[in-house]
């Protein structure tokens, strides 16, 4: 089994409205939104999502995708069991923080495009926009890792 799978129609449907509303210098970005189906941990704690720039080697391979010559500038990749356990303002939530990884400035010669370190241990207008939840990631993150846990139980009790 692959790690990682195409995310459903919602989820991008949910990007466009994200980017939309907030990110409208994304509107025109090639962005590839995948579900990752294993635990990540970073730093001692789960990665619920990740938006990475892409490589030449990336893009190659996504031109197809995209039908042009450049391929994708970004992929987000969500972690498919926060997003399978969760509502659907969390969902906004984390694909809204993601997203605001893709940072993108033009010069003479074309754009170019980086990722967003976080202001502080997130975005300062992601903590305004949360302002009724601010643990949200906290929250999330317990859950995940919880589902995990039992999960990897489940399969040692299998065996």
């Amino acid at each position: 089994m692959l790690r990682f799978e195409n995310v459903p129609e919602s989820v991008i449907n949910l990007a466009t409205t994200l980017q939309e509303k907030h990110f409208v210098e994304l509107i025109d970005v090639k962005i590839k939104y995948l579900f990752d189906t294993k635990r990540n941990v970073s730093g001692g704690k789960i990665c619920l999502g990740r938006c990475r720039k892409t490589d030449d080697f990336i893009k190659y391979f996504s031109t197809g995708e995209t039908n042009d010559d450049e391929g994708y500038q970004y992929v987000i990749t969500l972690d498919k069991v926060a997003h399978d356990n969760i509502g659907d303002d969390d969902r906004a939530r984390l694909l809204r923080h993601e997203l605001r990884h893709a940072s993108i400035s033009e010069r003479d010669d074309g754009f170019i495009y980086r990722i967003a370190p976080h202001d502080i241990e997130d975005f300062v207008s992601e903590i305004e926009l949360n302002a009724d939840d601010p643990r949200w990631s906290m929250r999330i993150g317990q859950l995940v890792e919880d589902i995990y846990d039992q999960q990897a139980e489940m399969a040692k009790e299998q065996k």
